[in-house]
């Protein structure tokens, strides 16, 4: 089930192509009323059955928060549970941060919720960064990990390679943590706690700023006041999905990144000093005497015609799960050899890491929409 957040009347069904369903329009009637759901003590959570826990997942529908590594899918509700991941960091460019995600949670109620979802019959880990907000840390009936580094770091995806695998046919689940204390607070209250916290950022916004509103808000009563031609992106800058000001916000977005459409071209700017532009492979001066604390401009542009994959080892210095031949895998997954990219690590490897490599790569080939064409193979013939 996926309940609307608030309650109100069903003003419009959208569909796209072959009717598929891309959103309900319910317009609030203010009375934020549901049928009367069960509330628990804090000290009763981590007692209950995994029967009144998955049920009450299911009627809010919170169970839908939870991810499955590999696929990136919801969880059936027979899944083998190899572990949970609760992601506690965010290191996306630009990505919402978690102190915002879980500004006013207390402690109590995301306790709540990995103690829900320790009724899974499952062990829980928690990731958190050096510098967590203090509801992060010390918390019961999990492991904490503690992460360092650069994105993607951060991604959920990458952190389950690094801590523990999906072994054969199991599933190890994964949820954000701000989705964990959203689950414990509908536990504490019995209410569906509509309420979110959302980032505007980008160089097409005039004011970059975070807003608190409901999950499923119009975009535009979001966004606030943009410039002229933007393209407007839900999600991470490296995989989320364009959206317009009639759009509305998913249930898993926290960001909009709001960047020029237009990317001004430089003749000849591969001859040129290019002192102002930034380079992941040292092309310009900017990169041979460093970076430093400077802010680069970066818009999404790609001049010039896409080349084969060549083996100049960039793609491999942006992932973070092991044992990753990039080159290779891709090639198999463009040959639909799907055995080959599967032993090559096709369902190992995140959506964010393959988006970095389209950052980085010469030859402009976007190893994330491979990704998604083996991983959607795999899915039909498995």
């Amino acid at each position: 089930f996926y309940p609307a957040p608030l309650a109100g009347t069903v003003a419009e069904v959208r569909r796209g192509e072959r009717r598929v369903l891309e959103a309900v329009v319910v317009t609030p009637d203010g009375s934020d009323a549901h049928a009367p759901w069960p509330a628990y003590a804090a000290a009763d959570i981590g007692g209950l059955a995994r029967a009144d826990v998955v049920a009450a997942l299911l009627r809010s529908g919170l169970w839908g928060t939870l991810r499955t590594r590999p696929l990136d899918l919801v969880p059936s509700l027979d899944a083998d549970i190899q572990s949970i991941l609760v992601c506690g960091t965010e290191t996306g460019p630009l990505q919402a941060p978690v102190e915002v995600l879980l500004d006013g949670v207390t402690p109590e109620t995301l306790q709540a919720g990995l103690d829900a979802l320790g009724t899974l019959g499952a062990p829980v880990h928690l990731t958190r960064a050096a510098d967590a907000p203090a509801v992060l840390v010390g918390r019961a009936g999990v492991t904490e990990h503690v992460v360092v580094g650069p994105h993607p770091s951060g991604d959920p995806a990458v952190q389950v390679n690094l801590i523990d695998p999906p072994q054969g046919a199991r599933r190890v689940v994964y949820v954000r943590a701000h989705e964990v204390a959203a689950i414990g607070a509908m536990l504490l209250t019995g209410r569906y706690p509509a309420s979110r916290v959302f980032a505007v950022v980008g160089l097409g916004t005039r004011t970059r700023r975070f807003v608190r509103s409901v999950v499923g808000a119009p975009v535009v009563h979001l966004v606030g006041d943009l410039e002229d031609g933007v393209r407007l992106i839900a999600g991470s800058v490296l995989t989320g999905r364009t959206v317009a000001l009639t759009d509305f916000a998913g249930d898993r977005v926290t960001t909009f990144h709001a960047l020029p459409g237009e990317v001004e071209r430089h003749v000849l700017g591969w001859t040129m000093p290019m002192l102002g532009a930034f380079s992941a492979h040292r092309a310009f001066l900017t990169g041979l005497f460093g970076a430093g604390g400077r802010r680069f401009d970066l818009r999404p542009g790609v001049y010039g015609g896409i080349r084969a994959i060549i083996p100049v080892n960039a793609l491999e210095r942006v992932i973070a799960t092991p044992d990753i031949l990039p080159e290779p895998l891709f090639r198999s997954v463009a040959a639909e050899d799907i055995e080959e990219a599967v032993a090559l690590g096709l369902l190992d490897l995140s959506p964010e890491e393959a988006a970095l490599m389209t950052y980085v790569c010469p030859s402009k080939v976007d190893y994330d929409v491979l990704l998604a064409k083996g991983l959607a193979q795999y899915m039909r013939e498995n």
